[in-house]
């Protein structure tokens, strides 16, 4: 009897327990579900506002400011790209009155160029910018849409042009406008690389970066996007730095590629598919996001790219640097 009790006692409990799973299993199942609906509703709500930034690069734009006989005529080492919002003149002219001034550097010529997209219907911008391109001859402007979630297409605008346009150039580097870029420290490390490199490209390498499913989080990214957890190791976009191979292969590779709009993990997805893994650079702390709260002149003085949080202080470091003060 006592035994008949038991089993029985223990098929209740095997039951409950049965009963128990598959509840659990039904609601993580129903949380997952509403989850992934609710997901694909806010994602269809912001690409109704904002257009679809996975749709791949057309190469069908055109340049309405262009300069494409720059580098045959100037033969520089380096090319800067400068990626800028047309309407940020008060970046580009604190560039060009610091970093962007300095032409001949360790023996080598350097050329920075501001790239712009468009703003529809804003004729007097655009003129303006007509006018700011005679006068510096250092604007490249395509009628692609200047929006942040344009970014991998003003990057995929940035390759076309340095390869149609710069081949004969060793190097090529995309900074972003709020970057203090150091050329002495750059050309010391292109230089110090003693041999001209290939299928090379380096900067603040970020490797393992997880991929955003939250749709409020500003770098959201569908699963049917990209499905994988984790982004191919990219070097972060303030600034980095290839060879002049490479923009060219970049641009091929893209067309297989469905685009995001997080370009630097963009153009992670590309080197890993074209098998070119991002160097670290021979110092990674020349490059720096978060710099000290208070400014050090010695400590800017050894950094190759360093962010910065206003044009004001771009300038006012960049003059300090460059001072007839005592050297580090």
């Amino acid at each position: 009897k006592k035994r008949k009790i038991h089993d029985c006692l223990v098929q209740m409990f095997c039951k409950s327990w049965l009963l128990g799973g598959l509840l659990i299993l039904f609601n993580v199942l129903l949380l997952y579900f509403t989850a992934t609906t609710l997901e694909r509703r806010k994602w269809q709500k912001m690409v109704k506002k904002t257009g679809n930034p996975h749709i791949a690069y057309p190469q069908n734009y055109r340049f309405i400011l262009d300069q494409p006989k720059k580098c045959e005529q100037q033969k520089p080492f380096v090319v800067v790209i400068v990626p800028v919002a047309p309407q940020n003149i008060e970046a580009r002219n604190a560039i060009r009155t610091t970093w962007g001034s300095e032409e001949l550097v360790r023996d080598k010529l350097v050329l920075v160029l501001f790239l712009l997209g468009s703003q529809s219907g804003n004729e007097t911008l655009q003129e303006q910018l007509q006018n700011e391109s005679e006068e510096y001859q250092d604007l490249l402007q395509s009628n692609f849409l200047d929006s942040y979630r344009n970014l991998t297409i003003k990057t995929l605008v940035m390759m076309e042009w340095l390869s149609r346009n710069c081949q004969q150039v060793s190097y090529g580097a995309k900074v972003d406008a709020d970057v203090l870029l150091n050329m002495k420290n750059l050309l010391h490390m292109l230089v110090s690389l003693k041999s001209l490199q290939h299928n090379y490209i380096t900067g603040l390498v970020l490797s393992g970066n997880i991929v955003l499913r939250d749709p409020s989080s500003k770098f959201y990214v569908p699963h049917d996007v990209y499905p994988k957890s984790r982004y191919p190791p990219y070097p972060l976009g303030m600034c980095y730095i290839f060879s002049m191979d490479l923009p060219e292969k970049i641009l091929h590779i893209s067309r297989h590629i469905r685009p995001i709009f997080i370009e630097d993990a963009y153009l992670g997805m590309c080197l890993k598919r074209l098998g070119i893994a991002p160097k670290k650079p021979p110092n990674i702390g020349q490059f720096v996001v978060k710099p000290p709260q208070r400014f050090n002149r010695c400590y800017y003085s050894g950094r190759i790219a360093i962010l910065t949080d206003s044009q004001t202080h771009l300038i006012s470091y960049w003059m300090d640097i460059h001072s007839a003060k005592r050297p580090c």
